[in-house]
């Protein structure tokens, strides 16, 4: 059994090299790459080159190290995740020291998962191997799957990253055989390690949340209401930290009321849609514009998705499978937060994923080793292996062409244009940049490029803003036209007075009469 057992280490060992050879190649190009997008905000902000932030970051709320001036809006609380994003600047302010912690990150949250999966699925009576073999197709599944690239390869995708690291940490501890005096230890390190997540990104809350009531269900230990209250009081410590010193103003995602705004809600089950498409189809893309892929109509990816969604709660209902039922419902809420961004200009979709995609794995644990078990024939040993390696294989190729697109930032510009040609909100971004820049010239040819509404609210103002600023009448008629098309009844006295305001403005007669003709169209409860 000793030799067995060293034999078996020995053979997981070098798996798991392996697969971190192939995940450090297949990722090398952005792991090598330079600041991309809101990575330069890191370099322009001097918050970054002084170490005293490291004793006050818990007293800051994100946007402070978002923008370099002194006036500062209201952000995301998430002081460990700018804790790290911190001291490694600190230590050197180089991107390949961020991305080598990133990747590390990764590679420890897979070791984990393994590690987590070994110790759910040894309670379903199968044999050392079968549950090995099936802990490694999973795991390589997490650890290679394109999506996951945006969190380890992009820097300002350390919080979703970070987040999920400390999840299956949490997991773990919970899995793990426990002691009389270990068990009197345990809650309190499930508090610190829970205090640590929830404070890497807020909705580790839910995947929180899931983990332990799926532990708790499956199992049903005596020491699951300790456990419970352990991480509960930790997310409370958050929450009072977060009402000291980053308190919500009345607004999210830059919406006053988002949270009673009805398109919001009805976004939700297309965020899953979308999300459960990108999962099962292992597509490799830049960065997608959070505020148009809710916008947008529904597409047959979309329906697709839903459909695999819906399909895969029902069969956990049928099967009575309230363990994996947790997961997966935890997986959708945690992603669910993400709305409340959908109506500011926000670039990125697939960060989103990390935390939910561990929990989906979790879920479809059980039934992967089913299969195994049920092919652990010699006849089925070459299928296993051609699979396998073709798995492997699509998911490195995969890897590698989403990892390109972070190599520098005219790359990762060119493959937003090449990736999402009828996305209105990069041909906006790029448009952005260049006016930061001061070029006006590549701004009119930006501009010239995007298409037309409709659009999300979230550029309309700030397309204006640029199209005015070079006079450009046709795109400014056209965020004229997306602005009054995009405003709710809540939004309409607050859109006619912005109206009147550019009415004021413009020195374009012809705009001018546009805007007074589109004030006056408007019909609400004018104050």
């Amino acid at each position: 059994m000793e030799h067995e057992g060293r034999q078996r280490t020995r053979v997981l060992t070098g798996v798991g090299l392996v697969l971190a050879g192939l995940s450090l190649t297949a990722a090398w190009s952005g792991l090598s790459g330079t600041w991309v997008g809101d990575d330069w905000h890191m370099v322009g902000n001097y918050l970054y080159a002084d170490w005293a932030e490291l004793g006050v970051v818990f007293q800051r709320n994100a946007a402070y190290y978002l923008f370099a001036e002194e006036k500062v809006g209201p952000g995301p609380y998430r002081p460990i995740t700018m804790l790290t994003l911190l001291a490694t600047h600190l230590l050197g302010p180089e991107p390949w020291l961020h991305h080598a912690l990133s990747w590390l990150l990764h590679a420890l949250t897979a070791v984990l998962l393994f590690l987590v999966l070994r110790h759910q699925l040894a309670e379903r009576g199968a044999s050392t191997w079968a549950i090995d073999l099936t802990g490694i197709v999973l795991t390589a599944c997490f650890a290679l799957h394109p999506v996951q690239v945006e969190s380890y390869v992009w820097i300002n995708g350390r919080s979703d990253l970070l987040a999920g690291f400390w999840l299956v940490v949490l997991l773990l501890l919970l899995e793990l055989p426990s002691t009389d005096s270990a068990r009197r230890l345990r809650p309190v390190m499930l508090a610190f390690v829970a205090f640590l997540g929830v404070g890497s990104k807020l909705p580790f809350a839910f995947a929180a949340g899931a983990g332990w009531a799926a532990w708790a269900m499956r199992g049903r230990p005596s020491w699951r209401l300790q456990a419970g209250i352990a991480i509960g009081g930790a997310l409370g410590l958050h929450v009072l930290l977060r009402a000291a010193f980053a308190p919500f103003d009345g607004s999210l995602g830059s919406s006053t009321g988002i949270l009673r705004d009805q398109a919001v809600w009805l976004a939700i089950p297309k965020l899953w849609a979308d999300a459960v498409w990108a999962l099962v189809s292992l597509r490799a893309e830049a960065m997608q514009s959070l505020s148009w892929a809710l916008y947008r109509p529904w597409s047959f990816s979309s329906i697709v998705g839903l459909g695999l969604a819906l399909l895969a709660v029902a069969a956990l209902i049928w099967r009575r499978d309230r363990t994996g039922l947790a997961y997966v419902i935890g997986g959708m809420l945690t992603l669910a937060p993400v709305v409340v961004v959908s109506r500011s200009f926000w670039m990125g979709f697939d960060r989103y994923l990390y935390m939910p995609l561990l929990l989906f794995v979790l879920a479809a644990g059980p039934y992967v080793l089913r299969l195994v078990v049920a092919t652990s024939t010699a006849r089925w040993a070459a299928a296993w292996a051609v699979a396998g390696a073709a798995l492997l294989v699509a998911l490195a190729l995969q890897t590698k062409r989403a990892s390109a697109t972070y190599s520098s930032q005219a790359a990762h510009d060119a493959a937003l244009v090449e990736d999402h040609p009828l996305d209105p909100t990069v041909h906006y971004y790029l448009a952005r940049a260049a006016g930061r820049s001061g070029d006006l010239a590549l701004l009119d040819a930006r501009l010239a490029q995007m298409p037309g509404p409709p659009w999300p609210r979230a550029i309309a103002v700030p397309t204006y803003e640029l199209a005015a600023r070079i006079g450009n009448d046709e795109k400014a008629r056209q965020a004229i036209s997306a602005l009054v098309d995009t405003a709710s009844p809540r939004q309409c006295n607050e859109t006619r007075e912005r109206l009147l305001n550019w009415r004021e403005r413009t020195p374009d007669r012809g705009i001018a009469s546009l805007l007074a003709r589109s004030a006056d169209g408007m019909t609400c409860n004018r104050r």
